[in-house]
């Protein structure tokens, strides 16, 4: 077996690697409150990098080692048509295939009523959702009309970029945008979160923080606090340490770093 070079700075959605701050926490707990009370709908958006998926990933776990619940992890929904996205919710939640629409939506129906009846709920997270179509929000908003007097059947988390928060503004959207509850919008790191982001994975990765505070400094301002542009910089500035065999990354690492990217787009801090 070939073992792939590792770095305490990976940018892959690892939710044991989510550095928790104080928005991430209370974002955390506004997705709790709307799946536990059984309330239908929330969405987490924000801009690419800002860490959703790792957050979307980490309350999968969460939620899909719970006795009492049922849980299904769309990464990405590149479903052919509406069908296909209903057809790979019910596979997920281990609901047997069916040949048409009807059908299928009838199986999960039962599937959902028999959760209900065992005490359990149905959690579906649906991460890159700025790519559902309109037909496929469609179904969304039909599966949120499943449910009792007091409770929604299914608990749904949409995940996507500021394109799926533009498209539930369209008029069009109205229906589905009025059962979102406590809607959360990802925002960067603070030049002091940066600094902790970087010794928490430090730590989670059992290697020294090398960054100096000034090499800290021009990370933020290069990356304007973007999770994963932070990260991939503190990569690159790591194996250059490494293989110049470094005690301290300093700014001038950070420079070599930054120039290794030619496609690097200019960050202005606070945007």
């Amino acid at each position: 077996m070939v073992h792939m070079p590792t770095t305490p700075y990976t940018t892959s959605p690892n939710p044991a690697l989510l550095y928790l701050t104080p928005s991430l926490k209370a974002t955390l707990a506004k997705v709790r409150f709307v799946l536990d009370y059984r309330q239908g709908l929330t969405a987490l958006l924000g801009d690419p990098g800002m860490g959703k998926s790792s957050l979307v990933r980490r309350l999968y776990l969460e939620y899909s080692l719970r006795d009492d619940c049922a849980a299904a992890l769309i990464p990405s929904p590149n479903y052919p048509s509406d069908f296909g996205l209903l057809k790979g919710i019910c596979g997920e939640l281990k609901v047997p295939p069916k040949r048409s629409m009807v059908d299928q939506e009838s199986a999960l129906r039962d599937f959902l009523f028999e959760c209900v009846e065992h005490g359990k709920n149905c959690v579906v997270f649906i991460d890159e959702a700025q790519r559902l179509s309109r037909n496929m929000l469609e179904i969304v908003r039909t599966l949120l009309n499943l449910e009792t007097n007091e409770e929604k059947l299914i608990q749904v988390v949409l995940s996507g970029q500021l394109e799926l928060r533009d498209r539930l503004k369209e008029p069009r959207s109205k229906a589905l945008r009025s059962r979102i509850m406590t809607p959360s919008l990802l925002d960067p790191l603070a030049p002091e979160e940066t600094a902790e982001m970087i010794a928490f994975r430090s730590e989670a990765g059992n290697v020294p923080n090398l960054f100096t505070s000034d090499a800290v400094k021009a990370i933020y301002t290069a990356s304007g606090g973007v999770p994963r542009i932070v990260l991939a910089i503190c990569a690159v500035a790591w194996t250059v340490a490494q293989a110049e065999e470094l005690d301290r990354i300093t700014p001038d690492i950070i420079d070599i770093a930054l120039s290794a990217d030619p496609l690097r787009d200019e960050v202005e801090v606070g945007v």
